[in-house]
């Protein structure tokens, strides 16, 4: 486990040394920030929820978790398309836009399909499994109310700490199905098949990717949690501090970069993982062809997408 800890931290250092080399890697995941922030506030304070029938609610709810799936497993698509034109020189995000759309879209599809159907099933159970609170502090849209509803912030609960924790690790194995789509241009089954097999063949290296991130994340949303908590209300007594408007409002954009940045690294782990499996296996064929010792995966050294090796991706 510490060596897949160590290749793991080495994995998370290169995806932050990508990041300080091409910023614009995180504009796709932060465009969809940019569409989830005002949806899920109009569903929160501007959609009506008592007005319609449960079917009609949870279809609402399972649309938007569909069309926010398809949105991040598109930006993943992006980056993926990105990540492989270093290979022969600068990334463009035009035209990694422009082969995601022409040849990707529809294979992300069904994907998109099956990782909302297992984010509706966990949302409804930790909607049955939370509490509702007794106040009505947070009904009218302030921007207190804002940071609170996009942050997702209420008071800890085990049950929904689990859920977010099965929900990130569901988003992790999607990301990791998607190179087998963007580089390998297999079709929706068999880029999940191959996606599976990476996860079961690595699961130690993915568990320490998990932990790093969840850590990463837990560091990069401290500020916001850290405001929240001493601006909002608790069990009915008055915050500790009052704060501004500004500060609430700087406060989601920071939390806008914060989210963005932590599914960025989340996607890059995910594909250098897959990448670096792609090399290995490239290794297992020379040696039978040559009939030589099959490579154990770790000693194959790991892929550096900033040294723009030639036939990397081949």
């Amino acid at each position: 486990m510490a060596g897949s800890l160590r290749n793991g931290w080495a994995l998370l250092v290169h995806s932050l040394n990508v990041f300080r080399a091409y910023p614009s890697f995180l504009l796709p995941i932060l465009t969809v920030w940019s569409v989830y922030a005002p949806t899920v506030l109009y569903l929160k304070y501007g959609y009506n929820w008592n007005q319609h029938s449960l079917e009609e609610d949870l279809g609402i709810t399972y649309l938007f978790l569909f069309g926010l799936s398809f949105l991040i497993l598109m930006s993943c698509a992006v980056v993926l398309e990105m990540i492989r034109q270093i290979e022969n020189g600068d990334p463009s995000l035009i035209r990694a836009i422009a082969k995601v759309l022409g040849k990707d879209m529809f294979r992300v599809l069904p994907l998109s399909i099956v990782w909302a159907t297992i984010w509706f099933v966990l949302t409804v159970i930790e909607a049955i499994l939370s509490k509702k609170r007794g106040n009505d502090d947070d009904s009218a849209l302030t921007a207190q109310n804002a940071a609170a509803t996009i942050a997702n912030y209420s008071e800890f609960s085990f049950s929904a700490a689990f859920i977010e924790a099965l929900k990130k690790g569901v988003r992790m194995v999607m990301f990791l199905i998607m190179p087998a789509i963007t580089w390998e241009n297999l079709g929706f089954l068999a880029a999940t098949k191959k996606g599976l097999a990476v996860l079961r063949a690595h699961l130690g290296d993915f568990a320490s990717g998990y932990a790093l991130t969840y850590a990463a994340a837990g560091i990069v949303f401290l500020p916001p949690w850290i405001v929240l908590e001493l601006g909002t209300r608790h069990r009915g007594h008055a915050p500790l501090i009052q704060f501004p408007d500004s500060v609430w409002v700087a406060t989601i954009i920071y939390m806008g970069l914060a989210w963005s940045f932590c599914i960025y690294l989340e996607q890059m782990f995910m594909a250098q993982l897959y990448l670096w499996h792609m090399k290995w296996e490239s290794k297992v064929e020379i040696a039978k062809e040559e009939h030589q010792p099959l490579p154990e995966f770790h000693s194959v050294r790991r892929p550096e997408l900033l040294v723009k090796t030639p036939g990397l991706f081949a």
